[in-house]
């Protein structure tokens, strides 16, 4: 009797090891087969066109990582996303579930809850795990998750990464060449970031994307 066909998964993390880590663990079970690996998105983009994978595991905060989960119906009719990252305040959630995002996992979760959402991913169904869960439960108790309300909010897909890159310590230089963008890009983002958020200069651009920073890292 001939073996099912396994699904193909596409893994897009920057971390060597962390992506090592998730081609072994999903190619070790028996309704999966990694059929590519890739650490930025121009090298995921061209990887899904070419295996068209029913499931990608994505770093959703690796470049523009919420526009590619909306380009990966476009490469593979099919596909469906799992983010597994560090963040999991609300918007990060919300606006992976948003661009089409099937599951939601951090890195704090458990190996069974990845693989649940990973599996459920393909039969459909759409998933939070538990960190998840508990962060979205702790903001909407305090009123947090109503993210529609929040200032950062406002601020497009684009406008956040670079607000968060900030956050992280980097200059434009730095967040041009992460985003493999112009620096005159970032400076017109950032011009839109202080214009939107009703900030005087970067001074305070910087005091408050890194305070921004400091909340999503507690939450994850």
């Amino acid at each position: 009797m001939a073996s099912p066909r396994k699904a193909r998964v596409l893994v897009v993390d920057a971390e060597p090891v962390s992506r090592c880590g998730l081609v072994y663990l999903l190619n070790s079970h028996a309704r999966l087969r990694v059929v590519g690996e890739a650490e930025a998105l121009p090298l995921a983009r061209e990887l899904c066109a070419r295996h068209q994978p029913e499931l990608v595991v994505l770093d959703s905060l690796l470049g523009d990582g919420v526009e590619f989960i909306r380009e990966v119906k476009r490469f593979s009719p099919h596909g469906r996303v799992v983010v597994f990252t560090a963040h999991a305040d609300a918007l990060s959630v919300t606006r992976a579930f948003k661009a089409g995002a099937t599951g939601y996992v951090t890195r704090r979760d458990s190996v069974a809850a990845l693989m649940s959402a990973v599996l459920g991913a393909l039969d459909g169904e759409r998933h939070c795990a538990p960190c998840v869960q508990r962060v979205l439960m702790e903001q909407l108790a305090c009123g947090g998750v109503e993210v529609r309300g929040s200032a950062e909010s406002v601020l497009s897909d684009r406008e956040l990464q670079v607000y968060r890159l900030l956050g992280q310590g980097l200059k434009a230089r730095g967040v041009a060449a992460e985003l493999r963008v112009s620096v005159k890009t970032v400076e017109t983002h950032v011009q839109r970031i202080k214009t939107k958020l009703g900030l005087a200069n970067g001074g305070e651009l910087q005091r408050r994307a890194v305070l921004f920073q400091g909340v999503e890292v507690a939450h994850a």
